[in-house]
């Protein structure tokens, strides 16, 4: 359900962590971390909760009915974006699904345009 003072259904929130990398403060409580003494300039993160953790950061409410991928850190939105994901290796794998879904069937179910994946040996 929604949340008090929320304009959207399931109250997300999202925050990505890259480099340059800064001190943030948490927001229940008077304590502060420097993720730069605890990362390196290759790290990115992605970090997703039920309300903003940090008071000092800009968070990202995810929006009623939408659905968010992340891969590598960052979020995917739109079914060409997350196509690139999988083009890595980096798609859905189930041992509930009975056949797990594959390139060549999200390229027909959400009418992708060829000229997008053209020279990914499609």
């Amino acid at each position: 359900g929604s949340r008090e003072g929320s304009s959207v259904w399931n109250g997300l929130h999202y925050l990505v962590r890259e480099p340059p990398f800064h001190s943030a403060h948490l927001s229940d409580i008077d304590y502060s971390i420097n993720f730069a003494t605890r990362t390196t300039e290759d790290d990115r993160i992605a970090i997703i909760a039920t309300a903003p953790l940090t008071d000092d950061e800009d968070w990202v409410e995810i929006k009623r009915g939408e659905l968010l991928m992340f891969d590598d850190g960052l979020p995917h939105l739109a079914p060409e974006e997350c196509y690139e994901a999988e083009l890595k290796d980096h798609g859905l794998e189930s041992d509930v699904m009975a056949v797990t879904p594959t390139l060549e069937i999200d390229v027909r179910r959400y009418k992708l345009r060829k000229d997008f994946y053209q020279g990914a040996a499609i």
